[in-house]
């Protein structure tokens, strides 16, 4: 989907016989690039041509992102870590960890974050590690910070193979992936500029395993958590035991949950799940610090929060008392030391647990 940047003031104006809405949106775009003078004398003719189009392409386009060394996890992984958790128009919207794994076959790309210019940026740094060719990304789900770099994979090879659930590509399509591209540009102060919408064009399900040559990417779906869609992507019999979580997980960062799209209830079963089936894992989160440590310390954030607000709903206290209950806790005094944006985040995060805990005890 082309994302085509008109200002109010020229889309009302009346188009002319002689002047296509192609030519005036070529027109707008060209007039922020060489200036209204020069584009006031240019013909519709030569508003057509191939040069001027490109011109008007790299108008919008946000600025470069800088190189960020892949740090090395183990003999076929590598994470280009993104050291803030949240997007601003300093770190030009890279705030999403991109983890990719070196394959006897070829690279495989695991959530590229959240720009067709982050996704350039990783293609540079994985070309420092390997001269192999990148054969795969997968999005683990559909929040934009996970799969708006896929459109610099297409633009590297159009033949790659874009995995995630189909529920993923279908949410990306039809809403959430032009909320995404308005939500990046409006916190990044329009870094994220030229970015398309890049959808998923593979579907992957829980318990399937995804084979490149040496190595096999065993794919876990346990149901809803942070999204109703959440992938894991273990690699399997690597030696530190690495599992991509998305955001099933995070390091110290209250992720939106809102409007239905995660659960505190489902999520405690996902994390139990997880905890049953892989429980000495190495878990790289979309944000923050990967380690061993993070699923028992995401189980006791939820399992704090949720029976808070629980004890709260069930004594008949407000929500803002229902809060006030869960930042008292020793736990969350901690945990409030490391945790960007907490005060923002942990009345969103209490309110879905009341209102979780309303509905389950109605």
């Amino acid at each position: 989907m082309n994302q085509e940047k008109i200002t109010t003031a020229f889309w009302r104006q009346a188009p002319t016989r002689q002047d296509s809405l192609e030519d005036r949106v070529r027109r707008d775009l060209l007039k922020r690039l060489l200036g209204a003078a020069v584009v006031a004398t240019l013909t519709p003719e030569m508003l057509a041509s191939p040069a001027l189009a490109d011109a008007a392409a790299k108008a919008v386009m946000g600025p470069p992102v800088p190189d960020v060394k892949p740090t090395k996890l183990s003999d076929k992984v590598w994470l280009i870590h993104a050291k803030d958790k949240f997007p601003s128009p300093q770190n030009l919207g890279f705030f999403t960890n991109i983890m990719f794994i070196v394959t006897s076959k070829g690279v495989v790309v695991i959530d590229p974050s959240a720009s067709i210019q982050i996704g350039r940026m990783a293609i540079r740094m994985i070309k420092t590690v390997t001269d192999k060719p990148i054969i795969a990304v997968i999005n683990t789900h559909y929040h934009g910070d996970h799969w708006m770099g896929n459109q610099a994979f297409m633009e590297y090879d159009a033949k790659i193979p874009l995995y995630s659930m189909k529920e993923t590509a279908e949410s990306i399509q039809h809403v959430l992936g032009e909320e995404w591209i308005k939500m990046l540009l409006r916190t990044t102060d329009n870094a994220t500029e030229g970015t398309k919408i890049i959808p998923p064009n593979t579907y992957i399900k829980g318990g399937d395993v995804l084979e490149f040559g040496d190595t096999k990417l065993h794919i876990h779906h346990y149901g809803q958590c942070h999204t109703p869609y959440d992938l894991l992507v273990e690699v399997v019999d690597d030696p530190k035991g690495i599992v991509h979580v998305g955001d099933v997980m995070m390091d110290h960062r209250l992720a939106g949950m809102g409007d239905g799209e995660g659960s505190f209830i489902h999520g405690l079963e996902v994390l139990k799940k997880i905890k049953q089936v892989m429980p000495t894992k190495f878990f790289i989160p979309g944000h923050g610090n990967p380690g061993n440590n993070l699923l028992d310390e995401e189980i006791t954030l939820f399992e704090t929060i949720y029976n808070t607000a629980n004890e709260a709903q069930a004594a008949n206290k407000s929500m803002d008392e229902a809060t006030r209950m869960v930042k008292a806790t020793p736990f969350m005094q901690e945990y409030a030391k490391t945790t960007p944006d907490y005060e923002n985040s942990v009345g969103k995060w209490t309110s879905i647990a009341y209102l979780e805990a309303q509905q389950a005890n109605f």
